[in-house]
This record gives C-alpha cells, sequence and structure tokens, in this order.
C-alpha cells in the first residue's frame, strides 16, 4: 500500500463492555489516522471511561490482525484518561513498520482499547471499545483468548523477532559475499584493468560535479530553521490544550523558571531533536513539560525536563542540543561542579532534571 501521499481515515469505537462506563450511558471513542511520507500519526479520543483513583486498571490501545492465517497483535500504547472519564492521546508511528516486526498498517484490521490489571498480571485483558480499520487485512475475528495473549506474549514476539532480523540480515550478507565472491572469479585481468579505468575516469567526472553542485548551493542556499521552530510550537501548544489529561506536579523546592509543570509518561511525544533527551526520558519512562505565562495570560516560555543526575555521562547531549541547565527534585540540594571525590559522590545521589527553554514566540532554544 502506498503511504506516501496524504491519506486520512475516521474510525469508530462501539462499547464492548459496560462495566468499564464512568455513567448509565455507553462508553464512545474514536480514531483518526493520518499517513502521508511514510510517516503516520493516530489520535485516540474516548468518552465516559471509569476513571481509577489508585490505577488499578489502566486502558491500552492495541491492533489486531490476520496474517497468513496467524493472528498479530501490537500494542500502540497507553490511553490518558481525566477524572471525568474523558481522555485524547496522541501516537506517531512508522505505517510500513507499525510494530517494529515489519508489518505494516494495513496488514490489521480491528482497533481495541482494553481495560488492563496492574494489580494481577495473570488477569485478562477486557476489551471496552472496538473498531473496525479500514484496510486490506484479512477481518479479525474476535477471540477472547487472543485478547488475552495480547499482554503475554509481547515481550517474547519483540525478542523473537529481532532475533529473526538478526539472523535474516547475516544470512543476506553472508549470500551476498558468495555471490560476490563468484563472480569476481569469473572476471580475467585484462577486463579487471579496464574497468579499473574507466572508473577512475568516473570518479574524476564525479568530483568534478560535487565541487560544481557545492558552489551552487553556496550561492543558493536556503535555511530550514524555521519549519522545526514551528514544530516544536505546534507541539507545545497541543501539550497545552491537552494539560489536563497530565499528571500536575511540582518537582522542584526552588524552581528558577517559575514554570507550571506536568509529567508525561509517553516519551514518544517529545518534540525536540535530542538522541540525549530522547534516550534518558525512555530509561526514566517519563520528561516534564512546562509552560509560564505573562499578566494577560499569553504564554511566553516553554520548558523540557529530562531525568537524570547532574553527571557529564547523564546530561543529553553534552548540552549541545541546549540542555544545559539542571535542577534537583525536592529533597535533594544543589550539587556542586567541583570533581573532588565527596563532591562526586553527592552528584551520584542526587537526582533532578536536565532542563530546556523554548521561546514562545519564535520557538528558538534559549539558555538558562
Amino acid at each position: 500500500m502506498n503511504y506516501v501521499k496524504y491519506n486520512r481515515s475516521l474510525i469508530m469505537l462501539e462499547e464492548q463492555a459496560s462495566e468499564f462506563s464512568a455513567k448509565s450511558v455507553p462508553v464512545k471513542g474514536h480514531l483518526k489516522i493520518e499517513t502521508g511520507n511514510n510517516k503516520g500519526a493516530l489520535r485516540c479520543v474516548v468518552q465516559n471511561l471509569r476513571y481509577y483513583n489508585k490505577g488499578e486498571y489502566i486502558y491500552k490501545l492495541i491492533f489486531f490482525g490476520t496474517k497468513n492465517e496467524r493472528t498479530i497483535h501490537t500494542v500502540i500504547g497507553t490511553l490518558l484518561v481525566n477524572r471525568q472519564g474523558n481522555g485524547e492521546t496522541y501516537f506517531r508511528f512508522q505505517p510500513l513498520n507499525i510494530d517494529g516486526k515489519g508489518n505494516q498498517l494495513h496488514d490489521y484490521s480491528a482497533a481495541i482499547v482494553a481495560a488492563v490489571s496492574t494489580v494481577d498480571d495473570k488477569e485478562s485483558l477486557h476489551p471496552v471499545l472496538r473498531g473496525t480499520i479500514l484496510s486490506d487485512a484479512e477481518p479479525f475475528k474476535y477471540d477472547q483468548k487472543d485478547i488475552a495473549a495480547a499482554a503475554l506474549n509481547e515481550d517474547e514476539e519483540q525478542e523473537e523477532g529481532v532475533k529473526l532480523n538478526e539472523d535474516k540480515e547475516k544470512a543476506n550478507n553472508n549470500t551476498e559475499k558468495d555471490i560476490n565472491g563468484e563472480e569476481s572469479k569469473k572476471v580475467d585481468n585484462s577486463q579487471e584493468k579496464k574497468d579499473s579505468n574507466q572508473d577512475l575516469k568516473n570518479l574524476q567526472t564525479k568530483n568534478e560535479n560535487i565541487k560544481d553542485n557545492t558552489e551552487n548551493k553556496n550561492v543558493h542556499s536556503n535555511n530550514y530553521n524555521n519549519f522545526y521552530n514551528r514544530f516544536v510550537l505546534n507541539a507545545c501548544a497541543h501539550t497545552c490544550r491537552v494539560a489536563e489529561f497530565y499528571e500536575d506536579i511540582s518537582p522542584f523546592d526552588y524552581d528558577k523558571t517559575g514554570a507550571v509543570w506536568k509529567k508525561i509518561v509517553n516519551v514518544a511525544s517529545l518534540p525536540i531533536v535530542s538522541p540525549g533527551a530522547h534516550y534518558f526520558s525512555t530509561q526514566y519512562r517519563h520528561f516534564i513539560f512546562g509552560a509560564k505565562a505573562n499578566e494577560k495570560g499569553d504564554v511566553t516560555n516553554y520548558y523540557f525536563g529530562i531525568p537524570g543526575r547532574f553527571l557529564n555521562e547523564e546530561q543529553p547531549d553534552a548540552g549541545e542540543s541546549g540542555f544545559t541547565y539542571w535542577q534537583p527534585i525536592k529533597g535533594m540540594k544543589k550539587v556542586s561542579e567541583c570533581k573532588n571525590e565527596e563532591q562526586i559522590k553527592e552528584r551520584k545521589n542526587s537526582y533532578g532534571y536536565w532542563i530546556i527553554e523554548i521561546d514562545g514566540k519564535t520557538g528558538n532554544i534559549l539558555g538558562l
């Protein structure tokens, strides 16, 4: 299926279990799936789901399908639900490899929102909402056993898929080496000499073309930073709009930023281009988002905080991506940059957040 062209679809979700409704009306929901340029985004909206104060149950969005007479599934992610039972969660995915095991979006035909027990690991998943994905996949037949096995088999299938991909890659490399070896034996010395001379001429021509292209680019260079700035600002604005779905936190005794903070566990939604930030937010399973407004209520600055200690090895990208300021969490004192043995020991035991500041108008990354 072609995922290069832009495509959007709306999937309605129908109630499957009334015991997880917040009120005496049916649970409702829908999915909005958008694909284009071989990228995908999904927004899941739910209403009237029961909220659990102690977190006895959480809700997960799972895709199911049937491929080669075998049931396949992938857990898209966890849904965030507020106390009123409403939620709106945003996910990104790769339509050509949605589960990391080579299955594409059109291989799945059913979307299910399931309640998962956090108290009993052996308790089966409870399907709450179900919708049909418009695809070319075989229709998925509803089976409680398949739903129950989804969470139990997820880790095993991921490990198996990684191993199969590694074995396949090794086999392809070995085959390619064998083929190249056999073909090279068939080439005589005169042909090799002729090819060598031709390669040298091609290389000289290529170098001249590269030089010409480089000179042209220097004359007609463009700056595309505005696109990335707008992307970050849109992501920050969206997070503010759905802020009620995120947990309010007050992580610092003293906060230089003066921001209002939210804890976000969907680490894939971090919009900053920073491999280090994505790595440590994944390791600590969350990041924090903050915003500061002026007297008129207009947002002036956004902030992202990445969990980590005041150590060089835990500073995202060594500060090159903008995470240059560190604040300790409550109960932890501000540690010194000194490198004597006592100070290093304190730094290893002091936890906090590496913080980046973003201008609310331009999207520029600022230094704290």
